[in-house]
């Protein structure tokens, strides 16, 4: 079994067409298929075709059956994250989310080759911005075989029976 990778997240909004334009404006989504639910439910997907965010402003999910809380409550959810291509200016995407309509709440640099910047959407949804550095996706792609090699090298250590 293989996965491969998240296919999208669901927000509960106030209002879906301003949560949409915060989307469209913001990370250039584009919305795919027709709006759902008489206008209550709109998919979104990234210029990359691959990452989707659902918004919603029913109160129940038709998909889980679940009493859904209010919109912008995080419910044990701390925060989502999008990339920006390395190079990128911070200042530059930090200026271009807070004029769609953000609220930045604070740089976190994870470490000195991931800057990192935190804002809330309209709703109070907390998301991150993050720039890796090149070759991110190569050294990922890479870590089991890294780590393999590492195992191997290690000194095994006898153990008293």
């Amino acid at each position: 079994m293989r996965f491969l990778g998240m296919r999208h997240i669901a927000l509960r909004v106030r209002d879906v067409e301003r949560s949409a334009r915060f989307y469209e404006r913001a990370f250039g989504m584009r919305r795919f298929g027709p709006a759902k639910s008489g206008g209550t439910f709109v998919p979104l997907v990234s210029p990359n075709l691959e990452d989707q965010i659902s918004l919603s402003s029913e109160p129940e999910s038709g998909e889980t059956e679940r009493t859904l809380g209010h919109p912008g409550e995080q419910g044990g959810i701390d925060h989502f994250g999008f990339i920006v291509s390395p190079g990128t200016r911070l200042e530059a995407v930090q200026e271009h989310l807070v004029a769609c309509g953000a609220t930045f709440l604070r740089r976190v640099d994870i470490d000195r080759r991931v800057p990192t910047l935190f804002f809330a959407d309209p709703d109070g949804y907390v998301f991150q911005v993050s720039r890796f550095p090149r070759f991110t996706r190569l050294f990922i792609a890479l870590l089991p075989l890294l780590n393999a090699l590492r195992s191997r090298r290690r000194p095994q250590i006898a153990t008293r029976h």
